[in-house]
């Protein structure tokens, strides 16, 4: 794959030249510094504009348009990295030499009007748009509580420092009192104080580009760290109880990643997850479920933007203390691994990371992240990781303990 990267109109643009695909991807990311109101208002803004546009008023008028440019796609997220929110917009087309010429600068100028030219009337989104989106996002809100697994995450990370931007999530008292005409001012927020760039998917014409970039006023860039420091959090378990409104119990532990160095969040944290718990045959697996069955599944998941591990598990209630007890002594005594399980957690970062070159989607995406790190093409990282040994697996594992331990009782099924 050959990258890339210009500034064109104020905006950094990267080219990610494959030839495996016959459709190209674009992307645009907005990227800007989170804060609890936005929180919600920004995932209600990202619906808002795929909804409609002023051109298309409609989504039925907008998916038309999109069949009439072979089946075009348009799609839309918001996500929280660290202490900035992150709004990005996604077209695919196929390539020109697959349809009429001058599919793609359609499908472009469609995209942009999605973006820029949003459904707007008297200074503020369309009320009858926005009523219908908000009625869904708040719906969406309520029954959070009927999803074990999203209500437990939500609970756990309300559990801990409130100050810092793990914590900052959709809720319903911002969405109450949200307006068409408030939503439409953080629109102008995003779209004047945001930090922007593009990528695209495969070659792309300086033209194709431009319709995009002329479109952008301002690019403003933010110098806060990203990662959320954990370093003053204070070395003590905090143990809670919440009740769900489902059947599941879920036991949730959080451990701090204090003081590591670049290379130890980026290459020395990834491989020690996959060893405590991010395979089949991981010592939270083999040791939790398969020898003493007290899990339906276990896993872990780095956070390395919030400097976080989380460890996830599904159990009975009678099971609750054995289950704490033992992931307790499994992360102690990761400060001893095997040349063999570092060998393993190697090869299966690798394989994944190879995997994701073969969707357009991907390759985006995984450039996406490798910019907000500050890490290396993928043949670099894969050479870098390689090079992680046995004791560094080991010195990062005497760092890491438990600080949160939550367990989330179900409603009435196994007392």
């Amino acid at each position: 794959m050959i990258i890339t990267k210009k500034i064109v109109n104020n905006v950094p643009v990267t080219i990610l030249k494959t030839n495996k695909f016959k459709s190209v991807t674009g992307t645009i990311y907005f990227k800007s510094k989170i804060t609890k109101q936005n929180a919600t208002y920004r995932r209600m803004l990202k619906n808002i504009l795929i909804e409609s546009c002023s051109k298309y008023p409609t989504h039925e008028k907008l998916y038309i348009n999109s069949l009439e440019n072979y089946d075009s796609y348009y799609s839309a997220s918001s996500s929280r990295y660290g202490n900035y929110i992150v709004n990005s917009f996604t077209f695919a087309s196929l390539k020109d030499k697959y349809t009429k010429k001058g599919n793609l600068k359609n499908v472009i100028s469609t995209f942009c009007e999605m973006i820029f030219n949003p459904l707007v009337k008297d200074g503020k989104f369309d009320e009858e748009t926005f009523d219908i989106i908000k009625k869904a996002y708040k719906s969406s809100l309520e029954k959070i509580k009927e999803d074990s697994s999203a209500y437990c995450e939500k609970k756990v990370f309300e559990s801990l420092n409130p100050k810092k931007a793990y914590s900052f999530m959709s809720e319903i008292k911002y969405l109450d009192k949200m307006t068409a005409k408030l939503l439409y001012d953080d629109y102008l927020n995003m779209i004047s104080n945001s930090e922007i760039e593009l990528i695209f998917s495969d070659d792309i014409d300086d033209d194709i580009i431009e319709i995009i970039t002329s479109k952008v006023k301002e690019n403003k860039k933010h110098n806060e760290a990203l990662i959320i420091n954990n370093d003053d959090e204070e070395d003590k378990l905090i143990i809670k109880n919440g009740v769900g409104y489902g059947t599941q119990n879920i036991l949730s532990i959080v451990c701090y990643l204090k003081n590591l160095s670049f290379y130890e969040l980026n290459y020395v944290a990834p491989l020690y997850r996959i060893i405590l718990g991010g395979s089949g045959t991981s010592r939270l697996f083999d040791n939790i479920r398969e020898k003493n069955s007290l899990a339906y599944y276990v896993f872990a998941r780095l956070e390395k933007d919030d400097s976080l591990i989380e460890i996830i598990m599904g159990i009975e209630k009678k099971d609750y203390q054995k289950a704490k007890e033992l992931t307790f002594s499994i992360i102690k005594n990761m400060v001893k691994i095997s040349d063999e399980e570092l060998e393993n957690a190697k090869k299966e970062i690798i394989t994944a990371l190879l995997d994701s070159q073969d969707s357009m989607f991907n390759i985006t995406s995984r450039q996406f992240n490798a910019e907000l790190f500050n890490l290396p093409n993928i043949d670099e990282y894969i050479s870098n990781l390689k090079k992680v040994s046995k004791d560094d697996i080991e010195t990062l594992a005497s760092k890491i303990k438990p600080n949160l331990c939550y367990f989330l009782k179900g409603e009435s099924r196994d007392e």
